[in-house]
């Protein structure tokens, strides 16, 4: 072999070797079990709120599942739910979390909700907003809140 294929054949090599690790930590089997399930948001006023993330794709971080809100006209239906998750290999003196995002597309109200967050200790911590056609102002179409998913065993 030439001295220059050897170099390009362990350039190769290095960066299989850097890479590898940051896309294989980034989404794994064992993000799947912990998001994998049934989650309850627990609004006081309207009842718990139910998803239940059916699928996390480990290569792309893609999660899907159904909604179920607490109360309305929507009340009993499910809705299905879209998202993603994300995470990178743990720095030293730091807090790691995974990332997560979902959204709904709450027909029965012409809405779509979403929630953007992360994993930590067996709860969902999350932003949320939610977009609605109709509204008594201009103003009021986009509502904002926080939300804390808690895994159901």
């Amino acid at each position: 072999m030439t001295r220059k294929t050897l170099c390009l054949i362990a350039g190769c090599l290095l960066a299989t070797s850097v890479v590898g690790p940051f896309r294989a930590g980034a989404r794994d089997d064992s993000m799947q079990s912990k998001l994998i399930g049934k989650w309850i948001n627990q609004n006081e006023t309207k009842g718990p709120a139910v998803i239940n993330i059916t699928a996390v794709d480990a290569a792309t971080g893609q999660l899907k599942g159904k909604y179920s809100p607490p109360s309305g006209a929507a009340a009993g239906k499910e809705f299905d739910i879209v998202g993603w998750v994300s995470s990178a290999p743990s720095v030293a003196n730091g807090d790691n979390v995974i990332v997560v995002s979902f959204s709904v597309s709450l027909t029965t109200y012409g809405s779509i909700a979403t929630w953007t967050g992360f994993l930590k200790e067996n709860k969902i911590i999350a932003s949320s907003s939610n977009v609605r056609s109709n509204s008594g102002y201009e103003w009021d179409h986009i509502t904002a809140t926080y939300d804390v998913w808690s895994k159901n065993p």
